[in-house]
């Protein structure tokens, strides 16, 4: 397996034996090499049991000459008083697979694309909304990519890893980031299963939008045929509504590069949200003494 470097940055409080420690912890000791980045006397280096890039006061050291030091491809800056997840390192390295599971037919997709729309009233939602922001000082750089930077006119100092990293994404670098294991949902891939708990969400939580739609629907429906009107609005309010579906339902589609799904949204979104709307006013009905 390919190492990375990690770079640590010393500050006047760094202890080694507490970043082995944490090394240990984190389960990166055998696949990673350290380099120490130390601003105090190379005096005080000497007792390191890790390789040192030393800096010393009012030293102009350009970082091109801190990236020949780095002996693997890839590295990152790593710092340690950030309380890293368990996983850090397991979810940096290890490459996830593309896809969850298997597709499946063109009617089954578009059930499951249903469910993640929501336009489809019935999707289910993650309650993980973690905030990792302050992991982005060490997410995983390339050399070869860093290699294509200026950075000559990047010098080495305690603030180079977030130079670096504003820099880079200016750039449009490809960083690895972590991503954590957010839980995976389940989707129903039956119509008729996705329909039962459609009905039963229906009758338990009232939305405004169906129940509106299917007003409209009814009166505006029935009424065109009697008045010019009538017929106007629900041209006019129907026109809208198949933009607002379609625009939906081609960027799903879009996302997951299948056309046939566009046609069979098309069906689906209005079933769906008569279906829900009827339900919703016949719980609120029956619910008045």
């Amino acid at each position: 397996m390919e190492k990375i470097t990690l770079l640590v940055i010393t500050t006047k409080h760094f202890d080694e034996n507490s970043l082995k420690q944490k090394l240990d912890k984190l389960a990166v000791s055998n696949r990673a090499e350290i380099l120490i980045i130390s601003f105090q006397n190379k005096s005080k280096t000497r007792s390191f049991d890790f390789p040192v890039f030393s800096v010393e006061a009012h030293d102009d050291i350009h970082f091109t000459q801190l990236l020949d030091s780095i002996p693997t491809e890839q590295f990152l800056f790593f710092d340690p008083a950030i309380d890293y997840p368990s996983d850090f390192f397991k979810r940096l390295l290890v490459k996830e697979e593309n896809s969850i599971r298997e597709k499946g037919t063109l009617w089954q997709e578009s059930v499951v694309a249903l469910q993640q729309s929501h336009y489809g009233l019935c999707g289910q939602k993650s309650n993980t909304k973690e905030d990792f922001s302050f992991l982005n000082s060490s997410v995983l750089f390339s050399k070869k990519e860093v290699q294509t930077l200026n950075t000559d006119k990047l010098t080495v100092h305690p603030e180079t890893v977030f130079e670096l990293y504003r820099y880079a994404e200016k750039k449009k670098l490809n960083l690895v980031r972590y991503s954590p294991i957010i839980e995976k949902l389940k989707y129903l891939t039956h119509f008729r299963e996705l329909m039962a708990v459609c009905q039963h969400k229906a009758q338990k939580e009232f939305k405004l939008f169906p129940a509106f739609f299917v007003l409209f629907f009814l009166i505006f429906g029935v009424g065109a045929a009697f008045h010019p009107l009538f017929l106007l609005v629900f041209l006019m309010g129907m026109s809208a509504y198949l933009l607002a579906i379609t625009m939906e339902a081609f960027g799903i589609a879009t996302i997951k590069k299948n056309g046939g799904i566009l046609i069979v949204l098309l069906f689906l979104f209005p079933f769906v949200h008569l279906v829900y709307g009827l339900e919703s006013l016949m719980a609120r009905f029956k619910a008045k003494p």
